[in-house]
């Protein structure tokens, strides 16, 4: 009999778990989020300096192309309901120091 009550008792506190909303997920977001206002502030002709004033410094700035910068931006959202993620990736060309080229993606 004993064993039997604690039993059940095992058993309907562990379905008792259920009953409680699941715990909040952080969102994970990494790297340089570019705001619309910075956007469109962003000039061609701006110097290195001023873009990196106004944007900071880049996520990705590759060894074998010095003059490209990636400012990348990801956002991702995991809950037990949906698994979205969110990456924008803004590629800056630079020739002499001067910016020639805005790509948004």
């Amino acid at each position: 009999m004993k064993k039997s009550v604690l039993i059940l008792c095992a058993a309907l506190s562990l379905g008792a778990c259920s009953l409680f909303p699941p715990p909040y997920k952080v969102p994970v977001t990494q790297g340089n989020l570019v705001t619309q206002d910075q956007l469109s502030q962003l000039k061609i002709g701006m110097s290195e300096s001023q873009v990196t004033y106004l944007l900071g410094n880049p996520m990705i700035q590759d060894t074998f192309k010095p003059d490209e910068w990636h400012y990348v931006y990801t956002s991702q959202y995991a809950t037990s309901e949906t698994k979205q993620s969110e990456v924008t990736d803004l590629v800056l060309t630079f020739d002499n120091g001067s910016l020639t080229k805005i790509k948004n993606h």
